[in-house]
């Protein structure tokens, strides 16, 4: 029979081979140590559970861990227009994937989509936009019409000391994993506007942050619409992916 003993520095059963009892199966298979100064040290185990009943618990972690992931995946599926809707999607693109999108997407997403207007170029980022959120949830990711995003960081000029223009700076620079900004061009130039597209930009490049970037402009284009900042814009949003250019008529007005 085995013997068992309980020391006096210790909350825990061990027998006579110094072996501590499972807190699941209560057996004595947990493996001990002694710890402190000699003359003064003490028992521990090493764990509170044997190897059998850990692997269980492990096993039984993981099971959990995939049956909330799968609860997760189908909760975002369920409610993928909602989410979209969340981060900034408009009404009118919250049913554009890249399943509907009139033609074929490439099978990455790029980092800057020109294209005459009615060429789909909205929807196909809204379209990878979708999959990420399918993916890994809304948490990490924005739509923002580049006017939009301007008007955002301008309003916060009320702040005299300027850290709400700095903050949302560092928000949308540095901690949106995925940003889309939509129609770039279409805003009116300033040195508001070159200075904080380009300050936005070389943060998200720095970051190795996805962008998807989408305007009636092409590269070239942009480099002549944003004058003295046109070379570096541009070599920024080449620098953050391949660029894709779609060509056709405007599915909008057909004539």
């Amino acid at each position: 029979m085995t013997s068992e003993k309980i020391l006096p520095s210790s909350r825990f059963l061990i027998n006579q081979e110094g072996k501590a009892q499972c807190l699941d199966c209560g057996e004595f298979k947990v493996d001990t140590m002694a710890v402190g100064l000699p003359g003064f040290q003490r028992t521990i185990r090493k764990g509170p559970y044997c190897e059998t009943c850990q692997a269980q618990r492990d096993k039984a972690e993981r099971q959990e861990q995939e049956r909330r992931e799968q609860a997760r995946v189908r909760f975002r599926r369920e409610n993928i227009e909602a989410l979209m809707a969340r981060v900034g999607v408009p009404r009118r693109y919250l049913a554009c994937s890249l399943e509907n999108f009139m033609g074929k997407p490439p099978a990455t997403s790029p980092a800057f989509i020109s294209g005459p207007p009615g060429t789909g170029k909205t929807h196909l980022a809204v379209g990878f936009l979708r999959e990420r959120i399918l993916a890994y949830g809304e948490g990490s990711c924005r739509f923002l019409r580049t006017v939009d995003l301007l008007k955002e960081i301008r309003a916060s000029f009320s702040d005299a000391s300027g850290d709400s223009e700095r903050a949302l700076l560092d928000h949308y620079g540095a901690k949106i994993v995925l940003l889309v900004l939509d129609d770039l061009g279409a805003e009116k130039v300033s040195d508001f506007v070159l200075q904080t597209l380009y300050d936005l930009l070389d943060r998200r490049y720095g970051e190795c942050l996805e962008t998807i970037i989408t305007s009636n402009l092409s590269l070239d284009q942009l480099t002549v619409h944003y004058g003295s900042h046109g070379d570096r814009l541009a070599s920024r949003i080449a620098g953050m992916g391949p660029a894709l250019v779609l060509k056709g008529k405007d599915r909008r007005w057909q004539r």
